[in-house]
């Protein structure tokens, strides 16, 4: 776990190098936030299909990772929609999710 916090560290300031915002999220807490079976991943990827998902997402069974990518993503967007609240604090940090509500009330 050390490994890839300092590895996450590193891609950050690199990121953020680029004048772009990193933000931390957490995909399991992000669908349970918007209703969506935290761990059925075929359940998962259908309904991130009906979202309007394209690509392989429509075509090929998606890798776990893979889906929690996906959900990484749709928290992004919700944040730039100023559809996210922010959990943790400052001694451990926060993560961003969606606020809560039904992943069909985002179509």
């Amino acid at each position: 776990m050390k490994k890839l916090t300092l590895r996450a560290k590193n891609l950050n300031k690199l990121i953020e190098e680029k004048t772009y915002k990193a933000i931390e999220v957490h995909p399991t807490s992000t669908r349970k936030a918007l209703q969506m079976p935290p761990k059925d991943w075929k359940a998962i990827q259908e309904i991130l299909k009906n979202l309007g998902f394209k690509g392989e997402a429509e075509t090929l069974p998606l890798a776990t990772h893979e889906i929690d990518a996906v959900t990484a993503a749709l928290t992004a967007v919700l944040h730039l929609q100023s559809q996210t609240e922010l959990i943790g604090d400052d001694k451990e940090g926060y993560i961003i999710i969606p606020k809560k509500r039904n992943w069909k009330t985002l179509t």
